[in-house]
């Protein structure tokens, strides 16, 4: 008789296991990949502060910097960082060049 429940129990067990590790595993990836993905952004918009409209690659690092903002407010990076207008904190500086961002910082509202 326990032999004739230990096979399913087993399985269920296993399976559960596997699915928690996997569970486990992926938040573990989504935490790190986020973290990498915000330092990118970060060390992007320092490049972009370094470059003058002027500068060839400008326009180059701009957009890159611009979809990389957006890929990150659309995996919901920006979630936990959010103001009152549901921005996100870097997601501010996509609409402005470096003369609007004085003395402003960052809002045109």
């Amino acid at each position: 008789m326990m032999s004739m429940l230990a096979g399913p129990a087993t399985i269920t067990v296993t399976v559960f296991g596997v699915v928690a590790l996997v569970t486990l595993g992926m938040g573990i990836y989504w935490l790190f990949n986020k973290r990498a993905r915000l330092r990118d952004i970060a060390e992007m918009r320092a490049k972009l502060d370094e470059l003058r409209p002027s500068d060839p690659e400008y326009g180059a690092v701009r957009a890159l910097y611009t979809s990389m903002v957006l890929d990150a407010a659309r995996w919901g990076f920006f979630a936990g960082e959010s103001g009152s207008g549901g921005h996100g904190g870097s997601a501010d500086h996509i609409g402005g060049d470096h003369a609007g961002d004085a003395g402003e910082g960052g809002h045109a509202h």
